[in-house]
């Protein structure tokens, strides 16, 4: 059986989504929607809000990913430290590769900065 521990969260099966998709769009603004086959959780839906987030969060855990390695790597003696912009080139290979983006020729190699949606503190 499957169960939902978070609070907020809505279940839908496949076949309710289909009879209406507007609706479950409208329950995903608000909240976590959970979408079954067979009782089986098989995908979910989100708001844009909470979408913008996760984005956000894939892109940060996959810079982190490529830092932790190459720290080990020039920890270890194998590779001497790249400037930042070797860096954030590889960096941003590796999301565009993990999100099938590709970057056409010609393309500048690096993203502009995107605005954060977190504060510091104190600011």
């Amino acid at each position: 059986m499957f169960v939902i521990k978070a609070p907020g969260a809505a279940v839908v099966t496949t076949s309710e989504a289909k009879r209406d998709i507007p609706g479950t769009f409208r329950v995903a603004e608000r909240h976590r929607v959970y979408v079954t086959k067979d009782g089986q959780p098989i995908g979910g839906m989100v708001s844009m809000s909470m979408m913008a987030i996760l984005e956000e969060t894939l892109a940060d855990r996959e810079t982190t990913e490529v830092a932790a390695s190459r720290l080990q790597s020039v920890r270890d003696g194998g590779d001497d430290l790249l400037d930042a912009d070797d860096f954030f080139s590889q960096a941003d290979a590796m999301v565009s590769r993990s999100a099938g983006v590709r970057v056409a020729k010609g393309a500048p190699k690096r993203a502009p900065k995107r605005a954060s949606t977190r504060t510091r503190k104190g600011a």
